[in-house]
């Protein structure tokens, strides 16, 4: 596999890799690696259909193998040392995948208020589980009628109302392009297979990170993944929203530094 389309990197030292969510770029870790890259390795995944790499091909029977392919091999080619594996939002998703999947070397984890809703089906997650189901219902009716600006549905219901308009026009405009991969997405997340006991086997330090201003639901899911996952620890930072590695970029990375995971 040629990884070039799907990386950059940065600085040299201990290897640090980020995934970015959907409807987003590796833009989001700008503010992070510019002081990390001073003493680590930074590397940056691109995931498939975003910042210029094809699209994936598996849209009829989506699979986070194709992600996991992907960062697996960047990582491979790249180092032979153990990495600090951070991901946000959907791309929390795929870096939890990862760790589940143990093929690769991690000696620690930070999630940013990753998506992972079936945890909550799996914990009888009730209201929670149920606003989520009740959004994708309209999400998905949204779609079908072909609803102006679907992608800022999707926004909103993260990061609160009015978060998608309060954007520049051209980001939003270049979230529109990202609809296809979005709905991937959610079909990947809304159907993991993986259970409690594969979280309970996950022994790789990990941080879990949500701010309070975020929708419920992303305090639920790391809450959720803290009780199952064994070496892991729960940060809340104040004021942020779903966005937080942007909006509270020091505060996130004042997280992700801290040694002391557990």
């Amino acid at each position: 596999m040629k990884i070039e389309p799907y990386f950059e990197q940065q600085g040299s030292g201990s290897p640090i890799v980020f995934i970015h969510g959907s409807y987003a770029t590796t833009s989001t870790w700008k503010k992070m690696i510019g002081h990390l890259a001073e003493s680590n390795h930074c590397i940056s995944i691109k995931l498939p259909g975003h910042c210029g790499t094809p699209d994936p091909v598996d849209f009829a029977e989506p699979s986070i193998e194709t992600e996991l392919c992907i960062v697996g091999e960047v990582v491979r080619q790249l180092t032979h040392e153990p990495i600090h594996l951070v991901g946000h939002s959907f791309g929390g998703v795929v870096a939890l995948a990862q760790a589940l999947k143990g093929d690769i070397n991690l000696h620690q984890m930070t999630l940013f208020e990753p998506v992972a809703i079936w945890v909550l089906d799996r914990s009888n997650g009730g209201e929670m589980a149920s606003n989520v189901q009740a959004f994708l219902a309209k999400h998905h009716l949204d779609m079908l009628n072909e609803s102006p600006r679907v992608c800022g549905h999707v926004i909103d219901f993260w990061g609160g109302e009015n978060t998608f308009n309060a954007l520049p026009d051209f980001i939003q405009e270049s979230m529109t392009s990202l609809v296809k991969n979005n709905i991937r997405h959610w079909n990947i997340i809304s159907t993991t297979t993986n259970t409690h006991n594969d979280l309970n086997g996950c022994n790789v330090p990990t941080r879990l990170v949500y701010g309070d201003e975020s929708n419920p639901v992303s305090g639920a899911i790391c809450t959720h993944l803290s009780k199952h996952l064994p070496n892991s620890n729960k940060y809340i930072i104040e004021g942020a929203s779903h966005f937080l590695v942007t909006s509270h970029a020091d505060d996130c990375l004042n997280i992700l530094s801290n040694q002391s995971i557990c």
